[in-house]
């Protein structure tokens, strides 16, 4: 599955931090199953116990709804996971947990200060104990820093829109205007990332080069079904492009704030003048 190979220390390589991303189709999936499928007994009991003990004053609902999700998705990953610590599949696999992990605590418990290494400690703790599960260690659990999160949930997000377009066999959202949602979410989301990227330097621009790669594969194959075809899909723009429309909005944005100092100036003198005319006539 991966073809580049990088020795690690307990954190994960920047160079490698983008990679599982090549892999991206199986761990969405992976998600979407853990969402939906129901929870076996052992792991929705012992996560219940671990969010009571470590988190019942801090969302102990929310705190155990990822530690099951997690848990789930660490069981449908098994045969990655379950590899030798060097394994390029491991690595993969682990480097989406991580992250996962990060992007949930993140938007979840993020104003409960939650540790992401604590929030797998107090989880493993229990995990270790599950027969259903085989858990074991992961030393690759670690806060992901903002910026790369950041960067990590703009590729995410893109990977999601297009893998609800399209399968990797068959268009798989169900109507057009449906299809053409998605791909203007896509769009939104790229100018985010594209806006970062003057050059194509960093792992992260990388990364960003292959989904429009992909992306651009998907319109020119001029797949159909239900009268939608990928070759309406909307164009992402380039760079340039991006900067000049982010430029014209800055400038927008800051004649709109000069009109307005200047209309509530205007309407301050006014204010005065008539103050200074009543104090006058009285």
């Amino acid at each position: 599955m991966i073809s580049l190979f990088i020795v690690f220390t307990t954190k994960i390589d920047i160079m490698f931090l983008y990679k599982f991303f090549e892999n991206i189709k199986e761990y969405l999936d992976a998600v979407k199953s853990s969402e939906k499928d129901n929870t076996q007994h052992e792991v929705s009991t012992e996560c219940t116990k671990m969010s009571t003990a470590f988190y019942g004053k801090k969302k102990p609902e929310v705190a155990k709804s990822i530690c099951e999700i997690f848990l789930k998705l660490y069981k449908s990953l098994n045969n990655f996971v379950s590899k030798d610590k060097t394994d390029l599949n491991y690595l993969s696999a682990t480097c989406f947990l991580n992250y996962w992990l990060n992007a949930e605590l993140k938007k979840k418990l993020f104003n409960e200060n939650v540790s992401v290494q604590d929030f797998y400690d107090d989880l493993e703790n229990y995990a270790l104990l599950m027969n259903t599960i085989n858990f074991r260690t992961i030393d690759e659990i670690y806060i992901i820093k903002n910026d790369d999160l950041e960067n990590m949930n703009i590729l995410y997000n893109l990977y999601t829109n297009y893998y609800n377009v399209f399968n990797g066999r068959n268009i798989v959202c169900t109507t057009k205007d449906t299809c053409l949602e998605y791909s203007r979410q896509c769009v939104q989301e790229y100018k985010k990332g594209i806006i970062k990227c003057k050059t194509n330097d960093s792992e992260f621009c990388k990364a960003i080069k292959e989904f429009q790669n992909k992306y651009d594969i998907l319109i020119g194959d001029n797949k159909t079904k239900n009268g939608f075809s990928t070759s309406e899909l909307k164009s992402l723009p380039s760079h340039a492009e991006v900067l000049q429309e982010y430029g014209s909005e800055l400038n927008r944005r800051k004649i709109t704030i000069v009109t307005i100092s200047i209309l509530c100036s205007i309407f301050g003198i006014i204010l005065i003048l008539f103050y200074l005319y009543k104090v006058q006539i009285n």
